[in-house]
């Protein structure tokens, strides 16, 4: 898991621009050597019990040939010979160099860091270890081929990625750098690659922040067969906190790293974007990096390699590790707190909207983003105006100055204020006590079935034999032993007297019908025996008694595998196979009982919900998000309160996110991207304190009521694994739907899977998205924009990108554009733009 033995040659974050004042004491970097950054990490480890539960692993002495694999041989044999060197030699050479300084130890623990990496990194990628966290220093991820740079002498992540791949051991490599400062390194030496995705999220300021290079940005994304596999995040805006990287993971990287399906992944872990950093200054929590490993656990098979990068301000980068290992180890993530201010800086949406242009021709996920045509044609002339709901990619380069000769290794670091130091300090307090009593590890995850749930069928002929039948429970239960998920998972007794939460959510006197089998009358969709009425309150006892048990904290999440069905119960009636509604009576339990404010119910049963949206309607501490066809009301239930436009009443309004599909069969492309684009941006800005399923299967492949939809087992998988992060993990499933008896069970096998951990396939994506769905997403952003700002960041793509320089000239021609040299300037530049930076 870590090598506490190596060191960095320093602490602080590389190339700060920040001036001395009388005030900032100054530091050289030698002082700040014993600084032991990773020590405080370490000490927080064993404070937290989490260096137990790892395997600690010894680097394995890596031959110099590996080393060459990335760095010349001249930078390798140089870094060797600084152990010779006197303290007045080391000087001089570190003067040579951006931001580095050599101690006669350095090149000992360089060479253990990459070491370390590389072996953890081996062991991963060959399946000896599920994931692994190093914990070392010197940092790696700007040292370049022939240079030296910000404290990196070599570049640990890129070693390990090309031994991985030159062995076999991988095919495809995503490595992600969340470090405030670009890893320039990892870029060059990776550039004409497309075996090798390099994302990095960093400060750049129009290329006013070290390291100040015009690379940093945007356009650059990769050359020859490695173009569009490097993908820059640059941020203009300091202060930026936990919605804004988040629109970054959900509108980029996540799709992004789906659609390429690494074999390994790799993450240059930099601490430095967290809050407190006096370098990254960036607000950043700790826990999110949590979310960030989560959501990237369901692909390569759950192999991620975390290697720390940066990170200088003690206390929250041993947070950030700790959160990120606790993650790695499969606890549950401290929920992000966007609820009240889930806002994206427009810096922000500028930016992604930048890379989404950029990349618009590489990555089919970005080739669905609408274009439009610019500059646009007015009824008198030409103007360069856009909506809100439309960018032009603009860059901006504001950097000016020339690489010096020699650095500064001497009174060049500035020193936090006291009182900063003291302000961030009394924040990761909070926060520590926010962690202490949030969760504790419980990986356990609990199910309820019972036998008697099979005796629920017909009495008289209904028509054909209806597809709701009991094989669908056993055959779940079958695959869960034959996957061996029954021994992994805990049975959980139902222990619930259900009839008063059924009189809290149905009328009384239709339950009293329900229970004594009154005034029913049997339907093809709606049938009923003797038995029917104890399977009815079986099936609320069991969901109660699972989502009591979820509370208290004796198992992580729950599935609750019952019939009948539930979400198309209303107040006083029934329908689609549902007598009562098993989802919201959970969470009225939860809410009234157990004091819950916001419970989230996701539904992705093809069927529209209609019975759990009456009775929540008007609610905002439950939230009902539903991905459903529709067929413009011509599918069942054929309400027109499935549509989009039906969004809640009084306090409910904007708590009912229907997105329904109008025109043609589905498939996962469809489905995972209203996922990412819709059903995560808008469930994590509720951030809700429990989520429900309801999960129902008949979407799926070969279903007999789907219509031709054909969503696979793998992709209801990570549907769920991408909502764990939600929560604090509190999530029960509750099936719904899905009468293809075999896809129904290996769908829920994958849901149980994903909550357990387990590694998941992962969808081809072969399906080319339907127009009818980019309708139904832009619909709904439009709808639910203004309440959930992180929609917001979805705009239309000008075919047209610019620089500053370029945009300022066509605004003063413009002015003039009455004399036919102004209109001749004007459409030459024009010409120049469009287009061309695209390709």
């Amino acid at each position: 898991m870590e090598n506490n033995n190596t060191r960095s040659s320093s602490n602080t974050g590389a190339g700060s621009t920040k001036k001395l004042t009388p005030n900032n004491k100054q530091k050289t970097l030698k002082e700040l050597i014993a600084e032991r950054r990773s020590k405080t990490a370490a000490n927080l480890l064993e404070t937290l019990d989490l260096i137990k539960r790892c395997q600690t692993i010894t680097p394995e002495n890596a031959s110099e040939e590996l080393f060459l694999k990335k760095h010349t041989n001249e930078l390798y044999q140089r870094l060797r010979n600084t152990s010779q060197l006197s303290e007045a030699q080391l000087q001089n050479e570190s003067s040579k160099w951006d931001a580095v300084y050599f101690t006669q130890e350095t090149y000992k623990e360089a060479k253990l860091a990459a070491e370390a990496a590389l072996t953890l990194t081996l062991k991963v990628a060959n399946g000896d270890l599920k994931n692994g966290f190093a914990l070392i220093r010197p940092p790696g991820h700007h040292a370049m081929a022939d240079a030296f740079c910000g404290y990196c002498f070599i570049n640990n992540v890129a070693i390990a990625a090309e031994t991985a791949i030159s062995k076999g051991l991988a095919k495809k490599v995503l490595i992600v750098d969340y470090d405030v400062h670009h890893g320039q390194g990892t870029q060059q030496m990776f550039y004409n690659r497309n075996d090798v995705l390099y994302f990095s999220i960093h400060r750049f300021e129009h290329g006013e922040f070290w390291p100040n290079l015009r690379e940093s940005d945007s356009d650059y994304i990769g050359e020859g067969s490695g173009k569009g596999f490097n993908v820059n995040v640059p941020l203009n805006k300091i202060g930026l906190g936990d919605s804004d990287y988040l629109a970054i993971v959900l509108n980029l990287l996540l799709p992004l790293a789906y659609e390429f399906k690494p074999d390994l992944i790799i993450v240059s872990a930099g601490y430095d974007s967290c809050l407190g950093d006096e370098k990254g200054q960036m607000n950043v929590t700790p826990h999110f990096y949590g979310h960030i490993v989560t959501l990237l656990s369901g692909l390569a098979n759950g192999k991620i390699v975390v290697c720390l990068e940066g990170g200088y301000f003690k206390e929250s980068l041993a947070e950030g590790v700790a959160r990120t290992l606790k993650a790695l180890l499969g606890d549950v993530c401290h929920p992000l707190d966007i609820h009240s201010d889930a806002h994206v800086h427009i810096s922000v949406q500028e930016v992604i909207n930048n890379v989404k242009y950029f990349l618009h021709n590489y990555w089919d996920c970005f080739k669905y983003d609408e274009l439009f045509e610019y500059p646009k044609q007015s009824e008198i002339e030409k103007n360069l105006d856009v909506g809100d709901d439309e960018h032009v990619t603009c860059l901006d380069f504001r950097h000016v100055g020339e690489q010096p000769s020699t650095f500064e290794i001497v009174n060049c670091y500035p020193v936090q204020d006291k009182e900063e130091v003291e302000r961030f300090s009394s924040l990761i307090t909070k926060l520590r006590e926010e962690y202490s009593e949030g969760r504790v590890y419980n990986n356990i995850v609990g199910y309820v079935y019972d036998d008697e749930l099979l005796k629920h069928k017909p009495t008289q002929d209904t028509g054909k034999t209806p597809p709701e039948k009991p094989e669908r429970l056993t055959e779940i239960m079958k695959h869960f032993e034959e996957f061996g998920l029954i021994r992994r998972c805990k049975k959980i007794e139902s222990q619930f007297d259900e009839k008063l939460w059924l009189e809290k959510v149905h009328g009384t006197a239709y339950i009293e019908n329900i229970l004594k089998q009154e005034n029913l009358s049997e339907k093809p969709d709606w049938y009923y025996n003797v038995h029917t009425t104890s399977c009815i309150k079986k099936c609320v006892s069991s969901i109660l008694s699972l989502a009591q048990n979820i509370s208290d904290g004796s198992i992580k999440a729950g599935v609750a595998v019952i019939r009948p069905p539930g979400h198309h119960a209303m107040s006083n009636s029934g329908s689609g196979f549902c007598f009562v509604n098993n989802v919201v009576i959970a969470a009225e339990y939860l809410i009234q009982k157990e004091r819950y404010k916001r419970i989230l119910i996701v539904d992705f049963d093809i069927h529209h919900g209609n019975g759990t949206q009456e009775l929540t309607y008007k609610r905002s501490d439950i939230m009902y998000m539903s991905v459903h066809r529709f067929d413009k009301c011509k599918y069942f239930p054929s309400s027109i309160e499935a549509d989009y436009t039906y969004t809640g009443e009084n306090s409910g309004d904007g708590y009912n996110i229907n997105i329904p599909f109008n025109k043609g069969s589905k498939g996962d492309t469809d489905y995972w991207t209203v996922w990412h684009k819709l059903v995560l941006p808008i469930a994590y800005s509720y951030n809700p304190e429990l989520v429900i399923i309801s999960a129902g299967f008949d979407a799926g492949i070969y279903d007999p009521l789907g219509g031709g939809y054909r969503i696979t087992p793998e992709m209801f998988g990570h549907f769920v694994q991408t909502l764990k992060p939600l929560a604090a993990g509190r999530s029960l499933l509750a099936l719904e739907g899905g009468y293809h008896v075999e896809t129904t069970a290996l769908s829920m096998t994958m849901c149980v899977k994903a909550l357990l951990g387990d590694p998941l396939p992962v969808p081809s994506f072969s399906d080319k998205i339907t127009q009818d769905t980019l309708d139904t997403i832009q619909q709904v952003i439009e709808t639910h924009k203004i309440q959930w700002p992180l929609l917001q960041v979805n705009k239309k793509l000008a075919n047209f990108a610019f620089t500053a320089t370029q945009k300022n000239k066509l605004s003063e021609l413009l002015q003039d554009i009455g004399d036919s040299n102004a209109v001749a300037q004007f459409e030459e530049i024009v010409n120049q733009c469009k287009g061309t930076l695209m390709s």
